[in-house]
């Protein structure tokens, strides 16, 4: 609420170029946004399904060339020659060595040479027979080791205890056919005997790593993802990134999960190989190309925010200038130059205001002469009626005879009477002054007593205590009188009763002054109470028709709500009144000694 607050506080054109400003910025903003949102998700959809089809596309080679490679091993299950070498009994032979010779003889360059022909990814072949030490062995550029037999490697027994098809061996050293150990895949599978079921030989086919890299040489010129398989333990057998083969990946991969914020990464497992297919690339290589396209939005969204604050200004600018110009015409009219004409350039709004301002300023300076006019006719004629009224001092001087023969006639109550009424009537025609310090106002209450007391024959004793240090300070004049006229003409209705009135004035704690007027009369009633304190002037028989609303209403006008008058009041016991007034100096105006009139 505070900043809707100083929001409405600004000016026209703060607030018009504000408007405008948020009216352009939140749209665009919210624009690319979303541009960039919908961009990104596109572009993310696309490319995990991209990944998804090289990945299954690697996966749909790499089982051909796999199932190409079991087929191979299946050849020699076909060739009973083959079959009834491996089952020979040499011991038996008459020639056993030459008949060896020739087995060797034709298994390599027969039966091991056709398969390496009609497939070329094969590097090597070897069959170790289950009843002889000697071992089948074709292959390329190789050294064979005569000292070294795989009858306890991991990998000879697998396949050994697999007789019933054939086992994909992953990354492996193969030791037998190369003086120096080389990284082989191999499809291995048992010989068995189709007379007898029992198993008369190992077949081992290898083709080495590289044959892979040549089936997905083209996957290398993407450098921006990293293709790898890795075999059923989780060792590397291809990569896209050089000097990755032969590590074993699969604990780093399995926390590059699917909801990684640094990497996308796509899996597959082959059902034929139980190789697993991985297409790994960093969001920030993804993103590069959409990247440039959020720097260039990001760039013409500040361009345009750019232009449309131009346009803000010069619009708000075009709209307000002209306000501002009549705003400030209308301030010298308040200091009462009516000189001043405000321009009519245009017909929008603005246009229509300023010839309606110009309107009325004429019509003001009209009216203005019109008064200056009306209050010198009012002066003329308020003079002519002073001048046909009678002169207040003829009354006094005719007073002033009256009280000196009733002095000559020793009537001193006449003479006392007299007096007060001098007094009385001094104090209210002697001027229009709105304050009078508290002392010449309770003298004129004093005064005023003494002739009601004449009047109704003291049927009332009236008691007055004044603090005398509140006599300095200043209140409103005629501020008592109307109370006690209440008190005398209302309250003391019986002849057969003595009264009391009791006025108290005095200094309160909180360095206020308060007039406390209390009576033992008939009271007011709530009604009638309330009637009088609503009543702006009261009855004709008051001084000068001031009434009790009207004593009220003149206290909170001049000293404020805090202040005021509290009647309280009971039918039969009496009335309590306190009127609440500021302690405030009255400024001490200097006399001379007063003479009355002569006749």
């Amino acid at each position: 609420m505070l900043k809707w607050k100083r929001f409405q506080d600004r000016s026209i054109r703060q607030k018009m170029f504000l408007t405008y400003a948020l009216l352009m910025i939140v749209p665009l903003l919210a624009i690319s946004i979303s541009f960039y949102t919908y961009a990104i998700s596109i572009f993310e959809t696309r490319i995990v399904k991209s990944f998804e089809e090289t990945n299954l596309q690697m996966m749909s080679t790499a089982d051909n060339f796999i199932n190409n490679m079991i087929k191979s091993s299946e050849q020699p299950f076909y060739d009973e020659k083959l079959m009834g070498i491996l089952a020979k009994d040499y011991s038996r032979a008459t020639y056993e060595t030459f008949e060896k010779s020739m087995d060797f003889r034709y298994i390599s360059d027969g039966v091991f040479k056709n398969l390496m022909t009609f497939n070329p990814s094969i590097d090597s072949i070897l069959i170790y027979p289950q009843n002889s030490s000697l071992i089948y062995r074709r292959g390329y550029n190789t050294t064979f080791n005569y000292k070294y037999t795989p009858v306890h490697e991991p990998w000879y027994q697998q396949i050994h205890n697999n007789a019933d098809k054939p086992v994909l061996l992953g990354l492996h050293e193969e030791k037998q056919m190369y003086a120096k150990p080389r990284k082989m895949l191999s499809v291995g599978r048992v010989l068995i005997d189709a007379d007898s079921y029992r198993k008369i030989g190992v077949l081992l086919v290898n083709f080495r790593v590289e044959q892979l890299e040549k089936l997905f040489s083209g996957l290398t010129d993407k450098r921006d993802v990293n293709q790898v398989i890795m075999d059923g333990k989780g060792t590397v057998i291809f990569s896209t990134t050089p000097g990755m083969v032969g590590k074993n990946l699969i604990e780093p991969l399995s926390q590059i999960g699917p909801g990684s914020k640094e990497y996308y990464v796509v899996r597959h497992v082959s059902k034929v190989s139980g190789w697993q297919f991985y297409s790994v690339v960093h969001r920030n290589q993804l993103f590069a190309e959409i990247n440039k396209l959020r720097d260039f939005t990001v760039l013409l969204f500040v361009l345009l925010v750019a232009v449309g604050f131009v346009i803000a200004f010069l619009v708000s600018g075009s709209i307000s200038n002209p306000i501002r110009r009549l705003n400030r015409l209308m301030r010298k009219v308040e200091r009462g130059d009516f000189d001043v004409t405000a321009r009519q350039d245009s017909l929008d709004e603005v246009g229509h205001l300023s010839r309606s301002f110009n309107r009325m300023t004429a019509e003001i300076k009209d009216l203005i002469e019109r008064i200056k006019l009306e209050e010198k006719k009012k002066r003329s004629a308020e003079l002519n009626a002073l001048q046909n009224q009678i002169n207040p001092h003829f009354i006094y001087n005719t007073l002033s005879v009256i009280k000196w023969m009733s002095q000559a006639q020793m009537a001193d109550n006449i003479t006392e009477a007299i007096d007060d009424m001098i007094k009385v009537l001094s104090f209210s025609t002697r001027s229009t002054q709105e304050y009078v310090s508290i002392e010449e106002e309770m003298a004129f209450i004093r005064s005023y007593v003494e002739l009601l007391q004449l009047r109704y024959y003291n049927i009332f004793d009236c008691e007055m205590e004044v603090a005398p240090d509140v006599l300095h300070y200043r209140t409103l004049k005629f501020m008592v009188q109307p109370f006690v006229e209440n008190a005398v003409f209302h309250a003391f209705t019986s002849q057969d009763r003595h009264y009391e009135l009791n006025i108290r004035v005095e200094k309160t704690d909180d360095n206020d002054i308060q007039f406390i007027i209390r009576d033992n009369g008939i009271g007011i009633g709530q009604e009638r109470l309330h009637e009088l304190l609503e009543r702006e002037w009261s009855d004709n028989q008051t001084i000068n028709s001031i009434g009790i609303g009207n004593v009220s209403r003149r206290l909170k006008l001049h000293y404020g709500e805090k202040y005021g008058v509290v009647i309280d009041s009971t039918e039969g016991l009496g009335t309590l009144v306190c009127i609440r007034i500021p302690a405030m100096e009255q400024n001490p105006v200097p006399h001379g000694p007063r003479k009355e009139e002569a006749v």
